[in-house]
């Protein structure tokens, strides 16, 4: 019952959006009102008028003039021209706007004002937003990066918020681990910060924490601050340990009401493609196979006249091989990748109203995005409602309300990562002799040439197999701030959250290695969660000592709840496919019914002070303690402190001598401890299993003990160090900020295998400890600024090394052909070294190993003449050991051209795709590099003899060095050109108050030694399975044209 009340809630999103919208129409109507009403109580008024101009004589569109202390007020328009009906007692005339100083002249008897604002570069990043309140950037003595709106819009192409802040901030990597619509992206601030416990930075949207990013729509984004070092997340406590995205959405603006549209309409294409063989040189392979193997090809005969031409008939070709024997030529040369590869229409449009006055602000926007994939059949789709309303009740009491609804649905189609099921798997090994279709109209299949295996037609898997999701979500948000004196306030926030999905597939019965053998299969599975929070805090600001201390306190608490459901069924042996997995009761086998709940709580109390003395001397204290559900009662409660102090010393009497090169200059320093409570709920109790079995020939249920509780697992807790220098000189041209971070991780949440002699699979334990290190350079340079061009260069520079200080001596097994060892960086690959193929001339000592010629020789490292696990080596990591990001804007006028580059290095990639193909050349298709294989002739090489699968001999090529290539990568990220009309363009036009358009691409060239679709790229899971290169889904290069309209 409760679930159809939450689906019935949820199918009626829209009308809560239309709730919201009304809500915030009625507030703005109020508020417009009271306006008018307080223009007709003035009694005696005088019309004053004026220009309002940048510094170089530029006119501005939108300053807010005001009348000081009083409502009346207006803005400028395209031409930067104001009139306003003033009160003849009018004493200051106040003009702001974003990026300029505030400016106020005495009107006295005037009635002309002409007024050329200074511009403030230092304003427009000088306050950043740091958790429970916002700060000053120069009196910050924390790590905390900042990227703005405009910049995230730079980048068109990006459909989520993480790709938009790729490259854009020091220590920050995004792991984008597929090229698939709708695909997954992790951050990653300052490296892994755990291994079995939560990886990933926590996302606070408008103070609403544990945001899933995938529902924000970057358009609405007015900032994202990243806060990095321990002083920095403490006031998160747990939830902060891998970092704090803080995303502020865009507010309504003063005056009159704007409606904007952002549309972005674009195609992708596929760049890189696999160098595959074609027909006669897969025949050829064929050949050689069975020559070295001391074998002649079967002769294919009629039975296989669908594929090849016989000698029979003479007017079709047909080829002898090197003994004058006939053999078949093949009738078909299929492209798989061409063919299951499409043009990939990419579609975001959004529709946002603004306004605002001294008391109310408004913003709203609706958007819409739809991404098809280089993979046919494969799409992304989402719906989205937003809305943001802040306004002031009383002079000391002030209210916002955000709300997010919005509706998202895709397909997994393709299967990416899949052994044996995949599109992508089946469209790089499918034949080349095999056609797409017969003339008969009949699909062709792989195992219609007997030396293949029996997997399928990718087109056929994409027609006649669906993996499909969809979900809404919706967060609301009800923020009051009471100002209790003029220096002490209070804050109340209630945020709600909650989303469901469905997972459907369904297959057609006859797919091979599909559902040959049950008749076909369907399955839904549902998934709901709510999250609940409640924030209460106290902010008291104050000045003593005459000034010359001041002091910024925070002292609060939080509530949280989070609550989940998931339930799964499926059948299978269809005797009716037509409906799908919409009809599950037409399968005659049902699959086990399953279904689950947990649920989780969280309570913290938190501290924070912050002191500027003589505007120079930083001083900062955190202090936060959590209780989590998670830990049982022995360790429930831990306690996270953080000190950071700074010192400007700009600002010092000695450093005026080199003020005029070195303009500011602060000094930082902080230390911190932060924990990590992320591990599946339940673990400090023991937990049991239900399965069913066979006994005395009746089906019988049974129950057992599956996880071994730990009453006495702790919390992860995370030290660390960070010194940093923020420098600019001449006069802000050039602004440099460096930070150098040690980050130990202690007491690490292990899930570790115990012997099957308990009874028990696995326990949950504390184990060991990982530092992380690195060094990051953020460099902004103005390299040209006049009044028409503009130059601007942005670097960024990130280190990161992950070692293993401590693991009990143990060497654990992560996976994928790694592990982890003491001393080692996380995830070292661990493999045999490869040192090429036994000639002719090493019979003897081939023999030794049970080898022969062209058999692959390992480097045999204990000297044993035995290759067996004591021959593996660590041989590299798939973790980057940095990256530099260079972005140059160039601006003349209303054109703009963004130039992004990115190069990273250090790391090797798994080609695991690349590998199953070349160990296994007789059951699929290869790629080209399969032609350089040993022969007699050929035998400085280090691909084996091809062989029949009958001497089964791949065996251990599973852990080679031969499958790791050197990763690093030169990519253009992205190339932007946009141009916006000038003010008097829109005057004359009389429609738009501005206008933009674009051209951009994204992925346009990477210059790479790696022989893959791309070198970005990750299986399994974005740690351990980080450049790991399974069959993945290749990444588009996308092409994009924008329209920005304000009306």
């Amino acid at each position: 019952m409760k679930r159809k009340q939450r689906a019935d809630v949820l199918s009626a999103f829209p009308g809560f959006a239309k709730m919201m919208l009304l809500l915030a129409l009625l507030l703005w109507g109020g508020v417009q009102a009271k306006a008018s009403s307080d223009s007709i109580l003035q009694q005696s008024e005088r019309t004053i008028s004026g220009l309002v101009t940048d510094e170089s004589g530029e006119p501005l569109i939108g300053v807010t003039v005001m009348v000081k202390g009083t409502r009346v007020g207006t803005t400028t328009n395209l031409d930067g021209v104001f009139t306003l009906k003033i009160p003849t007692n009018a004493g200051i005339l106040q003009f702001s706007y974003m990026g300029m100083k505030t400016t106020e002249l005495s009107i006295g008897s005037k009635s002309q004002f002409k007024v050329a604002m200074e511009s403030d570069a230092v304003l427009i990043d000088d306050v950043v937003v740091i958790g429970y309140g916002t700060r000053s950037k120069k009196d910050m003595s924390i790590s905390v990066s900042s990227v703005k709106g405009d910049e995230l819009n730079n980048r068109p192409s990006a459909f989520n918020i993480m790709q938009s802040v790729a490259g854009k901030v020091a220590g920050v990597q995004n792991i984008s681990m597929s090229g698939r619509p709708g695909g997954s992206s992790s951050l990653r601030v300052r490296g892994m910060g755990s291994i079995n416990a939560g990886k990933d930075p926590i996302y606070v949207l408008d103070g609403v924490i544990g945001v899933d990013p995938d529902i924000i729509n970057a358009a609405n984004v007015e900032s994202i601050d990243v806060l990095k070092d321990a002083a920095a997340t403490a006031m998160y406590g747990a939830q902060g340990s891998n970092g704090v995205v803080l995303i502020t959405t865009k507010k309504g603006k003063k005056g009159k009401g704007s409606i904007t549209y952002d549309g972005k309409v674009g195609f992708g294409f596929m760049n890189r493609k696999l160098d595959m063989l074609n027909a006669d040189e897969y025949m050829e392979v064929q050949r050689r196979a069975y020559a070295y193997s001391g074998q002649t090809m079967p002769h294919l005969t009629t039975p296989y006249e669908n594929l090849f031409y016989y000698a029979k008939d003479a007017s079709k070709n047909y080829q002898y091989d090197k003994n004058g024997l006939l053999i078949a030529s093949p009738k078909y040369n299929t492209d798989w990748q061409k063919a299951v590869t499409q043009t990939a229409m990419t579609n975001d449009h959004i529709l946002s109203f603004s306004s605002g006055n001294e008391d109310t602000s408004v913003y709203a926007s609706v958007g819409y995005q739809n991404q098809e994939g280089l993979i046919k059949e494969s799409v992304y789709e989402r719906y989205s409602a937003t809305l943001n309303v802040r306004t002031k009740i009383k002079d000391w009491f002030r209210i916002q309300l955000v709300g997010t609804v919005g509706s998202q649905k895709g397909n997994n189609n393709d299967m990416e990562g899949s052994f044996n099921q995949g599109a992508i798997r089946n469209m790089i090994e499918m034949p080349p002799i095999v056609p797409i279709k017969y003339d008969d109209g009949t699909w062709g299949r792989k195992h219609d040439y007997p030396l293949s295996e029996t997997a399928e037609n990718p087109l056929l898997l994409l027609q006649d197999r669906k993996n499909e999701w969809k979900s809404n979500f919706s967060l609301f948000s009800l923020n009051a701030t009471f100002d209790i004196t003029k220096k002490l306030t209070f804050t109340t926030q209630g945020d709600y959250q909650v989303s469901n999905r469905k997972e459907m597939s369904y297959a057609k019965a006859g797919l091979f290695d599909v559902s040959e053998n049950n008749g076909g299969y369907a399955d839904i599975k549902n998934s709901d969660s709510q999250k609940l929070t409640s924030e209460n805090y106290f902010t008291y600001t104050d000045t003593f000592f005459d000034g010359k201390l001041s002091s910024n306190f925070v002292l609060g608490a939080s509530w949280y709840y989070n609550h989940a459901e998931e339930s799964s069924s499926g059948s299978e042996q269809y005797f009716d496919d037509s409906f799908g997995y919409h009809n599950l009761s037409a399968g005659t086998t049902w699959h086990e019914p399953k279904s689950g709940m947990n649920q989780n709580t969280m309570n913290s109390y938190y501290f924070r002070m912050n002191h500027s003395f003589l505007d120079r001397y930083l001083l900062g204290f955190t202090f936060r303690t959590d209780g989590a559900s998670n830990f049982g009662m022995n360790n429930k409660y831990a306690y996270f402190p953080s000190v950071s102090a700074g010192w400007r010393i700009s600002e010092e009497k000695f450093f005026s001598p080199v003020k005029d090169v070195l303009s500011q200059m602060k000094l930082r320093a902080s230390y911190g401890i932060v924990g990590n409570a992320s591990i599946p709920n339940y673990r400090t109790i023991s937990q049991y299993s239900n399965g069913s079995t066979i006994f005395n020939k009746a089906l019988t249920s049974y129950v057992v003990l599956s996880n071994l509780g730990n009453k006495d697992l702790k919390w992860e807790s995370s030290r660390q160090f960070n010194i940093g220098v923020d420098m600019s000189f001449w006069d802000n041209r050039l602004e440099v900020i460096m930070d150098y971070y040690h980050k130990s991780t202690k007491d690490l949440l292990f899930e570790k295998q115990v012997p099957f002699t308990t009874g028990y699979t696995t326990t949950w334990t504390n184990l060991g400890e990982i530092v992380n290190k690195g060094f990051e350079t953020t460099i902004t340079s103005r390299n040209i600024h006049t009044r028409d061009f503009m130059w601007v260069t942005d670097l960024v520079f990130s280190t990161n090394k992950l070692v293993v200080a401590d693991i009990n001596g143990e060497t654990i097994d992560t996976g994928n052909n790694t592990i982890a060892r003491e001393g080692e960086k996380w995830a070292s690959y661990y493999v045999y070294k490869r040192l090429g193929t036994w000639g002719l001339a090493e019979v003897a000592e081939a023999a030794k190993y049970g080898k022969k010629p062209g058999d692959i020789k390992y480097e045999d490292v204990n000297k044993d003449y035995k290759i067996d696990e004591e021959d593996r080596q660590i041989m590299g990591s798939g973790t980057p050991k940095g990256s530099l990001t260079m972005v140059n804007t160039f601006t003349y006028k209303g054109l703009s051209l963004m130039v992004d580059l990115n190069y990273t290095y250090g790391f090797k990639i798994m080609d695991i795709t690349n590998s199953m193909l070349e160990n296994r050349p007789l059951y699929s298709n290869n790629v080209k590099s399969i032609l350089n294989a040993w022969t007699p002739e050929n035998q400085n090489t280090m691909i084996a003899a091809l062989r029949l699968p009958s001497d089964n001999y791949f065996g251990e090529n599973e852990k080679d060095s031969y499958m790791l290539h050197k990763g690093d990568f030169l990519r253009l990220r992205n190339i932007s050109l946009s141009y916006t009309f000038s003010p008097k363009v829109m005057k004359a036009l009389k429609v738009f108050e501005s206008l933009s358009i674009g051209v951009s691409a994204e992925n346009l060239l990477v210059i790479t030694k790696y022989p893959g679709y791309d070198p970005e790229v990750g299986a399994f899971n974005a740690d351990s399975g980080q450049s790991i290169d399974f069959y993945a889904y290749p990444r588009p290069t996308t092409i994009t044209g924008n329209i920005k309209v304000v009306f």
